[in-house]
C-alpha cells in the first residue's frame, strides 16, 4: 500500500465530505508521519450571484451573507476537526475564493501527495462545493485525487 504523508481535505459538512475525511483518516493512521490538511473555501462570489435580482442599496443583505458564509465555513473546519482522533496530525486551512483554484494552490503549497475529496457538496449557499470542483480537481491536480461517493 502506499503511504501518503500530505493529504488535503476539502470540507464543507456535506455527507460526501465527512465520508471523504473518514477516508482520509484511515490513510493517515497507516501511513507514518501523515498530516491532514482539512480545507474550508468561502466561495462569496457564487453564493453572491444567487442574489443578482435583489435590490442591495445599502449592502446590509451581503455583509450579513458574507458573514454568514464566513462562519458557516469556520464550522465546517471546527466539525471536521473534531472528527480527527488523537495521533492523526491535521491542519485546517480556510481561504475565501473560487473552491477549484484555491483547492490546487492548497496542494501546491503544502507539498501534498493526494487529495481526498466528497463527489458533490452542498453548494453554495451551504457550503463550499459544486459538483464541478472534483471533476476539476481530478483533471487539474498534480497529484492523485480520491473521489468519494
Amino acid at each position: 500500500m502506499l503511504k501518503y504523508k500530505k493529504i488535503l481535505v476539502p470540507y464543507d459538512g456535506s455527507d460526501h465530505a465527512k465520508k471523504a475525511l473518514l477516508h482520509a483518516i484511515d490513510l493517515a493512521k497507516a501511513g507514518d508521519g501523515t498530516t491532514l490538511y482539512i480545507a474550508s473555501v468561502c466561495n462569496m462570489v457564487s453564493a453572491m450571484s444567487n442574489f443578482d435580482q435583489v435590490s442591495i442599496a445599502e449592502g446590509c443583505l451581503t455583509t450579513k451573507l458574507s458573514e454568514d458564509l464566513e462562519e458557516q465555513c469556520k464550522d465546517d473546519l471546527k466539525e471536521a476537526a473534531a472528527m480527527i482522533p488523537e495521533g492523526v496530525a491535521h491542519e485546517e486551512l480556510y481561504e475565501v475564493g473560487s473552491p477549484g483554484p484555491v483547492l490546487l494552490n492548497m496542494a501546491e503549497e503544502k507539498g501534498c501527495d493526494l487529495v481526498v475529496m466528497g463527489s458533490r457538496g452542498l453548494g453554495p449557499l451551504k457550503g463550499i462545493f459544486m459538483g464541478s470542483v472534483s471533476s476539476y480537481m481530478v483533471s487539474r491536480s498534480k497529484c492523485p485525487v480520491l473521489i468519494v461517493k
